[in-house]
């Protein structure tokens, strides 16, 4: 709810960016009127990159977090520092989608293995998948989200037999319509 973007690259309204937040009200209304389970906010972050530094506004978290009763969605991190981050979660956010960042580290990972190419595409992927790997770790710890997974869920033969068979369950009974 909103307009996530801004102050993105491309925006037509950069004047003044605080007019397309999340209105309270606004949020609290569609919330109860769909029943979503997560709603994502417009609080001075855009997806992209910006023309304006991003400036989020923490007490609109706030207000927005004691006003509805769902999971808050951060859009966009690219700007934020660190200790944007926490105090967003702190004062609300629950689920924080970013994209930019672990790109970047893609990019220049696979940058860097490019010169030392010796099969060519192929070499490139294990460097980006590490990068990923590691800027999303790097993520979850600064988000305090690292260490919360169940690691049971998939672990085990069992459970990967079950899985199989549900999915191939739903597939019969989308095979079958």
């Amino acid at each position: 709810v909103g307009d996530n973007e801004g102050s993105a690259e491309g925006s037509s309204h950069l004047e003044d960016p605080s007019k397309y937040f999340t209105d309270p009200a606004l949020a609290k209304d569609f919330v109860d009127k769909t029943g979503v389970d997560a709603l994502a906010i417009a609080v001075g972050n855009a997806h992209g990159a910006y023309k304006l530094p991003p400036k989020l506004d923490f007490e609109r978290i706030r207000t927005i977090a004691k006003t509805v009763d769902v999971p808050l969605v951060l859009h966009g991190g690219s700007g934020l520092t660190d200790d944007d981050f926490r105090q967003a979660i702190k004062d609300g956010i629950s689920k924080v989608n970013i994209f930019t960042d672990i790109n970047v580290a893609a990019v220049e990972a696979e940058f860097k293995k490019f010169s030392s190419m010796e099969k060519g595409l192929i070499d490139l992927i294990p460097a980006a998948v590490e990068a990923v790997k590691q800027e999303t770790m790097k993520k979850m710890k600064l988000f305090s989200s690292d260490g919360k997974a169940d690691t049971t869920a998939v672990s085990s033969a069992n459970n990967i037999d079950l899985i199989t068979k549900l999915v191939a369950e739903e597939i019969a009974k989308y095979m079958n319509k």
